[in-house]
């Protein structure tokens, strides 16, 4: 657990917004971050000290408690009521999640159970006790469509082989909020649920942010797997049909501590500039680790479709999860919000930077 001093703020209350609704409401006086050892939990705890000034000139004008799930378990209601009443939070920012996308077809109802029964009884739990929620959902919720959808050449996909006559085309019609879900996995349709939960608890005071392919220096990522195969493998595949866009979970966090300090609700989408695909991510990775000396030298990356993937992990006996063949999120009418109604703009906007900045600041700290 983490606590930071608290101080005393003014109140203020920001504008009516068309695109998000705005609560009339004081500072928090206590924020609870579940999920406390995940990566975007230790990304919030790591930025808050940065951005105190969202809310006040003196610094963190709040309690800021993070607990994991020994000490907070998001499935059960009676843990939840008996934290609530130790910590009476203001704001709860659920950071907890069963996010193990592949075992979640084979593991359903631990899965549902985290992702959709533990945001409704915070949500529950929130409207009884008069605080508010921020919850984190996926691009996953997507699945892709007709014209996001990749064209390969049927023959070379089911042998993992792309002509470059036949390389995969997609169209720049990121996702917007009122854009249909279309879950693919049980990983998925247990993050659209708990959406949908909480909503239905909360009606219009919810705040629910959809991100995308995070990454950052806590826990497991797709950076880290990549600099550590980077170092013991001479060469990798990696998929090359998904299109999607990394997201930074340090600019993550800028956004929420935003959304906390403006007092917003609604459906937001927030994810970096830009989209690539798996490979395309993968070896920026390596050109930008190789300059940062984070690298030896280059290893050899190759391009694989996600059935022939999907065919080779069955051989190790593992079940590949479906997932969008496009699912790049449009975080426009976040961006809107927050400039209109943010007490503050953030000091360097990296939030908004494409995903090939993002990353390099990202691997600068490793380095």
């Amino acid at each position: 657990m983490m606590i930071l001093a608290m101080a005393q703020i003014t109140k203020t209350t920001p504008a009516p917004c068309e695109t998000s609704t705005i609560i009339e409401a004081n500072f928090p006086d206590v924020v609870l971050i579940t999920g406390a050892n995940s990566q975007l939990a230790q990304a919030l705890l790591r930025v808050a000290a940065e951005v105190g000034y969202l809310f006040s000139n003196t610094g963190i004008p709040f309690k800021l408690c993070a607990l994991n799930r020994s000490q907070l378990d998001i499935t059960n209601a009676a843990n939840i009521a008996a934290v609530f009443s130790q910590y009476r939070p203001n704001w709860v920012i659920n950071c907890a999640a069963y996010n193990a996308v592949d075992a979640a077809e084979n593991d359903i109802v631990k899965a549902h159970r985290v992702n959709a029964l533990g945001p409704e009884l915070l949500a529950q739990q929130c409207l009884q006790s008069g605080a508010r929620l921020l919850h984190v959902s996926s691009d996953y919720v997507f699945g892709g469509n007709a014209a996001h959808d990749i064209d390969h050449n049927a023959e070379n996909v089911s042998e993992g082989v792309i002509d470059p006559a036949a390389k995969p085309h997609y169209l720049a019609s990121p996702c917007v909020e009122l854009d249909h879900p279309k879950p693919l996995s049980e990983y998925a349709k247990s993050k659209l649920l708990g959406e949908q939960k909480v909503f239905a608890v909360f009606g219009d005071r919810a705040t629910v942010v959809r991100t995308s392919w995070l990454y950052g220096q806590d826990g497991h990522n797709f950076v880290k797997t990549m600099l550590k195969l980077m170092q013991t493998q001479p060469s990798l595949q990696v998929i090359d049909d998904q299109i999607g866009c990394p997201t930074w979970s340090d600019a993550l966090a800028r956004v929420m501590w935003q959304l906390v300090a403006a007092q917003c609700s609604g459906l937001f989408h927030y994810s970096a500039k830009g989209q690539c695909s798996w490979h395309e991510f993968a070896v920026e990775i390596q050109q930008q680790a190789l300059v940062l000396n984070l690298l030896n030298q280059p290893v050899v990356i190759l391009p694989i479709s996600s059935t022939a993937y999907a065919k080779q992990a069955l051989t190790r006996g593992v079940n590949v999860a479906k997932r969008p063949s496009y699912s790049v999120l449009n975080s426009d009418k976040l961006q809107f919000t927050l400039a209109t109604h943010a007490r503050h703009s953030m000091f360097d906007n990296i939030e908004w930077q494409d995903w090939r900045q993002q990353l390099n600041q990202m691997l600068r700290q490793l380095s």
